[in-house]
């Protein structure tokens, strides 16, 4: 973990403030059920439209898997329609060009939605041991 990164930063689901950013690589993007669940006080994330019938709220959901450098380890976004297009235009770009995605959110009219950053001159980040993705994942 980054030396004095913030606990909220580092958790399945992360939610940094607007002036915060994490460093991210995909790994995966699936189309979900969400709906919360009243016995157990959170969303909760199904496949199949007969599984919601506990559910409040059913709405459907992009759900992006990442590797979460500030975690070192798996986090999970949510993604609004809006929020996913704006990730699949930074993702073609970093295909194309490189760089380090960077996830943080925005104050829009009052609400705070994910934002994509693609830096193309990423900064040093000395406390992250340099290891490829494959290698983090076996573990």
């Amino acid at each position: 973990m980054l030396a004095g990164a913030a606990n909220h930063l580092a958790r399945l689901f992360p939610r940094p403030e607007e002036d915060e950013v994490i460093p991210i690589q995909f790994i995966d993007m699936q189309e979900k059920l969400a709906g919360w669940s009243p016995q157990l006080k959170r969303s909760v994330y199904v496949d199949d439209f007969k599984d919601t019938e506990e559910l409040k709220r059913v709405r459907e959901v992009t759900l992006l898997k990442v590797y979460n450098w500030i975690l070192d380890g798996e986090s999970l976004i949510e993604l609004s329609d809006m929020e996913k297009i704006q990730f699949e235009e930074i993702m073609d770009t970093f295909i194309k060009h490189g760089g380090e995605i960077l996830f943080t959110r925005k104050r829009i009219s009052g609400r705070f939605v994910n934002y994509f950053i693609l830096d193309d001159n990423p900064i040093s980040r000395t406390n992250i041991t340099r290891k490829s993705l494959a290698e983090i994942l076996e573990h």
